[in-house]
């Protein structure tokens, strides 16, 4: 099992953070909208990282475990 990082909030300030804390890890990025997560994975893949996206929105548990189960089943 390989650690994975999960980051809600694919702007700039997500991925600062995604790029900090996840080198030699995958990354799962997490937005509101699918677009926002697609569109930062490509800048994070373009640097070097494995990483998978997933329509989130955190204050829904439903949401929550749709994307839980990504992470999960992602790689």
């Amino acid at each position: 099992m390989s650690n994975v990082i999960v980051v809600v909030g694919a702007g700039s300030m997500g991925q600062a953070i995604a790029r900090r804390v996840s080198a030699g890890k995958r990354v799962l990025l997490a937005s509101l909208r699918q677009e926002s997560a697609e569109a930062a994975a490509v800048i994070m893949r373009d640097a070097g990282f494995e990483v998978s996206t997933a329509a989130a929105d955190v204050s829904k548990r439903r949401s929550r475990a749709r994307s839980r189960a990504k992470g999960d089943g992602a790689w």
